[in-house]
């Protein structure tokens, strides 16, 4: 009987192939990092989304004051201009009690 001999063979990496491998192992890398990357933009959208909302919010109660503010402003500005233009229709205490005096020294 003849023996076999099993010869193991070892098959070498052509450099072209070795290349080709680091470049896909290279790929991998950048292609991780980017995603990364990628979920840290998503994080930043989300968390100055959030921020902006809270913005929105607090613009959205000063308005609301401020719109207050001058409701109750142009009413008191209303109230003002009633009292200024009602002064001149009206007369001092110490000046109607001497007309007063003086009317009933004529009336006697």
């Amino acid at each position: 009987m003849k023996k076999e001999i099993k010869t193991k063979t070892v098959k070498k990496e052509t450099s072209t192939e070795m290349l080709a491998h680091l470049m896909v192992n290279g790929f991998e890398q950048v292609n991780q990092r980017f995603e990364k990357v990628s979920d840290e933009i998503a994080s930043f959208k989300q968390e100055v989304h959030a921020r902006f909302s809270e913005v929105d919010s607090r613009l959205d109660n000063l308005t609301s004051g401020q719109k207050e503010t001058n409701r109750r402003l142009d009413s008191l500005e209303k109230k003002q201009m009633g009292t200024l233009l009602s002064l001149g229709e009206t007369v001092h205490r110490n000046e109607f009690e001497k007309l007063s005096r003086r009317v009933e020294v004529l009336e006697k």
